[in-house]
């Protein structure tokens, strides 16, 4: 089978050797957001469709609504290790005050307000009293808008990205009176592996993390280690394997930007940094495998959704983004769930 990671390397190296290295450069970056692989806007799962919280074979999903237009407003960040952009959803009604904080990290070639709809999060958000916010990346930081998850400087508590989101998320977390323990970070691709990398170095701010076909932290040192770790041969650090945040992870089994071995790895460093847990396999309908590690006392610290047929696209997102299969299991459902609910 063709690789389309060899052939952008092939592209590179022809480029490189003929003093091209501007095109060389774009070979890389197309191949690391996944462009050339993936139609942005098709629907990438052609498996069975399973209903994500009851395990029951749901209904075709081509009555899919477009989802809501929900207001955000349109905030700066900045802190010491640097300034982002994003985009904030607050539930209209929320009288109790807010359960909790999401953060959301699109992927590569996307923005906050394209993930907000394939994702459908706020509309979740408005049912849960949950604020949601979207740091977008720029292409100034990165030429096809894709968080630095593979270079050692966006890797480490302190400094780059990790810095950023983290100073991020504590700020709104203080400014909107969100309760202890219920800030959390989700991304898809690049975006679930930064969030993957939060998890490890601020396990204190993040106290559980979604990875939506991500990769584990510590999989990559440079561009050319990144295309070996999306290809099924990264190998995580030994930050991946400390105690963190609780994680939850989606992988299609068709993905073949990022092969679902790296949602693999990444539940294993789980169960090596939590060796007291028990793991179930909890029951589901045909073409979904769903694990769970669990505590003594209940806790779910882990869950590994696996699915049939989806490729490098958001579980059950709205057709209404990029990198959306609009069929269940619904994992931004998925998501809250296991944010909210740790004994669920």
């Amino acid at each position: 089978m063709k690789s389309p990671f060899l052939d952008a390397m092939r592209r590179a190296t022809d480029a490189t050797r003929g003093g091209d290295l501007a095109e060389a450069t774009r070979a890389i970056q197309n191949a690391l957001s996944g462009a050339a692989p993936q139609a942005p806007r098709a629907d990438d799962f052609d498996g069975v469709t399973i209903d994500s919280t009851t395990g029951e074979a749901s209904e075709s999903d081509t009555k899919t609504a477009r989802s809501e237009t929900i207001p955000m407003l349109s905030q700066t960040y900045r802190g010491a290790a640097g300034a982002r952009d994003y985009r904030l959803f607050l539930p209209p009604q929320a009288v109790d005050g807010l359960r909790g904080l999401v953060i959301m990290l699109h992927g590569c070639t996307q923005n906050p307000d394209d993930f907000a709809l394939g994702t459908a999060m706020n509309v979740i958000a408005a049912r849960e009293g949950l604020a949601v916010a979207y740091p977008g990346q720029t292409p100034t930081h990165n030429a096809n808008s894709c968080w630095n998850w593979f270079e050692p400087s966006h890797q480490q508590r302190g400094a780059g990205e990790p810095a950023i989101l983290a100073g991020l998320a504590a700020e709104l977390a203080e400014i909107h009176g969100i309760p202890a323990k219920a800030t959390f970070v989700a991304g898809l691709s690049a975006g679930g592996a930064m969030a993957a990398v939060l998890g490890a170095t601020y396990p204190e701010i993040f106290s559980a993390i979604g990875v939506h076909s991500g990769l584990p932290a510590g999989s990559a040192q440079d561009v050319g280690s990144a295309f070996a770790a999306m290809n099924g041969g990264g190998m995580a650090t030994a930050q991946a394997v400390k105690p963190g945040a609780r994680t939850i992870i989606f992988h299609g089994l068709r993905d073949k930007t990022v092969v679902p071995d790296n949602g693999v790895r990444l539940f294993e460093s789980m169960t090596k940094a939590f060796p007291n847990a028990a793991l179930h396999r909890a029951p589901v309908e045909k073409g979904l495998t769903r694990l769970r590690l669990v505590l003594p006392d209940g806790t779910a610290v882990a869950e590994h959704w696996e699915v049939a047929g989806l490729g490098h696209a958001w579980s059950g997102g709205d057709r209404a983004g990029t990198f959306t299969a609009p069929r269940k299991p619904n994992a931004s459902e998925a998501f809250v769930k296991f944010f909210l609910d740790p004994k669920g």
